[in-house]
């Protein structure tokens, strides 16, 4: 660390926003990146949008990636990451660089990280999830969550609201996303749009697509007027989900907030948007015929068959009749909402900056999310 510091100094203006889920700035990054622009222009933002990849050459691109991650992560004042990221983990970062955890999901809704119940095997158990110097969630309900999971003691993990939420609750934005969304699908216009967005199963290179859906039957429950849509898991090979019986299947990078803006009716599982929907106030449907086997592996914060807002079905027949008579309860989703998300004023990216970077004037005054500030066994070095 020594050599480190004489021959690499920090930059003292450098923010680093990095992900190894998506090529795209989507999720917290993106509005974070979008309220440092706005509220920190003088800063230098570099990205690291690298997503892992498989094979001989996607692993040799990726290790060249991985060398450029970790020279940053040692010459940067800030680093922002939204899931694991191998070079925090592996090798301590200096104290005078602070590393936040703003993770992808929004509440917790599985378990995750350190805190599933089937833990991830060696070598990877060893360092996963280690050297955060904060973590941030949406609400309290979530604090100890995030703590158990990435192994952060609780008062180093702050709800400051998720700022992917933010553009959820603005109108002139959500106009903007569904006349892209609508320009770029018209097929959209005029239909009852239901979106399907599951999650996966298994991880690694083992990942699959949920198989509980058949999407030719549904289509044909469907009235005319209703448009089935796919989105398939940004994280999971397309080409291993079915897509016959479908209307529509949007790109998989696509934001899935966006396309919660055009949506109607959307039928998931086990993920997290369930907590953005709810903002919408639109049906939800649950369909969850492996929920037994998913609560042992990886387990779940909240229990599905009581503290979950939508209607939950365990088959195809079912998802057609929760898509033409389900409606929100208001007082169960007010609660659900209040509970999860905390503050929700579309100003979660604007107290992220506040509360880790600072105003130009005060970046050399001590702050609460500085590296000069950490209690003494947070710092790295």
């Amino acid at each position: 660390m020594g050599l480190v510091a004489r021959l690499l100094p920090i930059r003292m203006d450098r923010v680093v926003l990095a992900t190894a889920r998506t090529p795209v700035l989507e999720g917290n990054l993106l509005h974070i990146h979008e309220a440092l622009r706005r509220l920190r222009p003088d800063l230098a933002v570099s990205l690291l949008l690298e997503p892992y990849s498989y094979g001989l050459v996607g692993k040799l691109g990726y290790l060249g990636r991985l060398i450029r991650g970790m020279v940053l992560l040692q010459t940067s004042r800030w680093f922002v990451v939204d899931n694991a990221y191998l070079p925090i983990h592996v090798m301590p970062h200096r104290a005078g660089t602070t590393v936040v955890q703003v993770w992808h999901a929004v509440g917790a809704l599985k378990r995750f990280g350190w805190d599933a119940h089937r833990p991830v095997a060696d070598p990877e158990r060893r360092f996963l999830h280690r050297h955060y110097d904060w973590v941030v969630c949406s609400a309290e309900a979530s604090r100890a969550a995030y703590a158990a999971a990435f192994r952060t003691p609780a008062e180093r993990v702050v709800p400051l609201g998720a700022p992917r939420i933010d553009g959820l609750v603005d109108e002139l934005r959500l106009a903007g996303v569904r006349g892209r969304l609508l320009d770029a699908y018209p097929e959209m216009r005029d239909r009852r749009v239901v979106l399907y967005a599951p999650t996966f199963r298994g991880r690694g290179i083992g990942k699959q697509a949920a198989d509980g859906l058949d999407a030719i039957a549904l289509r044909a429950a469907l009235p005319a007027d209703h448009l089935l849509v796919l989105k398939t898991h940004p994280n999971l090979d397309p080409a291993t989900t079915p897509t016959a019986g479908f209307d529509l299947v949007v790109d998989p990078l696509t934001d899935l907030n966006d396309l919660l803006a055009v949506t109607d009716v959307l039928v998931t599982d086990y993920s997290s948007s369930i907590f953005e929907w709810a903002l919408l106030r639109r049906p939800l449907v649950l369909l969850v015929p492996d929920l037994a086997t998913y609560e042992r592996d990886p387990g779940m914060y909240l229990d599905y068959r009581t503290q979950l807002i939508g209607v939950q079905v365990v088959d195809t027949a079912g998802v057609a009749d929760a898509v033409m008579t389900a409606r929100p309860d208001a007082a169960a989703w007010d609660a659900f909402i209040d509970r999860h998300l905390g503050v929700v004023d579309g100003r979660a990216a604007e107290r992220f900056v506040h509360r880790f970077i600072g105003s130009p004037s005060s970046e050399r005054e001590a702050s609460p999310g500085g590296g000069d500030t950490l209690p003494p066994d947070a710092r790295h070095e």
